[in-house]
């Protein structure tokens, strides 16, 4: 990416622009067909390719709020990576516990602030099943990006600190 791609990139950041993707995958869709020279009509089956465009738009409380939620139950043991031997190993452990909660997180993501249980099982279904790593590490980074937690922890931080003009004391 050079200087202006960057650039780029920081000020859809910044005017809160959504993120896109488009991911392709196999949809079963029922065909209509006639045999017996087209009087008799039955339907059909048929696996197409199907592509569909996401979009992720910055997160509001509530989107922050069923995403962490998921991201919590992520396993993850920093100690046996240490391993060399055990490395390859715990990859695939990680891959086999997380794979649907990441699916699950871009799901939310995407979904956004018009949550429903039909549309996100829908949608995370798809992702789970045509996602690549490399594309799910991309996806990841724009919505740690639209977390905004540091912005979320400082907002929480002055909201708690306690007022330092106290009343006065009626004697």
């Amino acid at each position: 990416m050079d200087q202006k791609d960057i650039q780029r990139e920081e000020i859809k950041t910044l005017i809160e622009a959504p993120y896109e993707f488009e991911v392709e995958f196999n949809k079963k869709i029922t065909i209509q067909e006639k045999y017996f020279f087209g009087l008799i009509p039955y339907k059909k089956k048929v696996v197409k390719k199907v592509k569909e465009k996401f979009e992720i738009k910055p997160c509001t409380l509530s989107t922050l709020d069923r995403l962490c939620q998921y991201q919590i139950e992520l396993f993850f043991d920093e100690g046996k990576l240490n391993n060399e031997l055990e490395i390859f190993n715990q990859t695939k452990l990680i891959a086999y516990k997380n794979a649907k909660i990441m699916a699950d997180i871009v799901a939310v993501a995407v979904v956004g602030i018009d949550y429903s249980k039909s549309e996100f099982k829908r949608v995370s279904n798809i992702l789970y099943n045509s996602l690549t790593p490399a594309k799910l590490f991309e996806i990841i980074n724009e919505i740690l990006k639209s977390q905004d937690l540091a912005n979320f922890m400082h907002s929480t931080r002055l909201a708690s600190i306690k007022m330092t003009i106290s009343p006065n004391e009626v004697e």
